[in-house]
């Protein structure tokens, strides 16, 4: 069970360290299909998450909406898995949180690597998305997480476990 909760933990912090962030006026943006383009080929070389095609322009077009053409250029010089560069770290978790269904996403990783959709759905209902937002954001600005907050991540973790089943290894 151990290996699952943290495999899971871990994809949600790589999903992280691989989006995007912005607004919406990014529609007439020339960058916009070398983002979603980007966005999708890095997702392809990552196992631990599918990201749809509407999932990737949402992402895209927030990145270009909420980043300079400098801070732009920096993202899309690395890949998806690379830890999102300093400056870029709340608009990318922002754009996350605003085009993906971490839920979603957490409960097909879970089943895809053995876990019931019982125990998946179980296991993900255990956390906010204010504690994940949270412990994401310190996570990748280096800042403390607010007062609180690993409390209730290690909290929910422990009730998942105690509830929800031994997803057997």
């Amino acid at each position: 069970m151990h290996k699952r909760l943290m495999f899971a933990l871990v994809c949600l912090v790589a999903l992280v360290a691989s989006a995007c962030g912005g607004g919406d006026d990014s529609a007439d943006d020339p960058r916009l299909d070398e983002v979603v383009t980007w966005v999708l080929e890095g997702d392809a070389d990552d196992e631990a998450f599918d990201l749809s095609e509407s999932q990737a322009r949402c992402m895209a077009g927030k990145m270009v909406d909420g980043l300079d053409d400098d801070m732009l250029d920096t993202v899309l010089a690395g890949t998806l898995s690379d830890d999102p560069p300093p400056g870029a770290e709340l608009v990318l978790i922002e754009s996350l949180f605003d085009c993906v269904d971490l839920t979603q996403l957490m409960i097909d990783q879970m089943v895809a690597d053995g876990a019931s959709q019982e125990e998946a759905e179980c296991f993900s209902g255990a956390f906010s998305e204010d504690t994940m937002r949270a412990l994401m954001t310190s996570e990748f600005t280096g800042e403390d997480p607010p007062p609180g907050a690993e409390e209730e991540l290690m909290s929910a973790v422990m009730g998942a476990m105690m509830t929800c089943g031994g997803f057997d290894e």
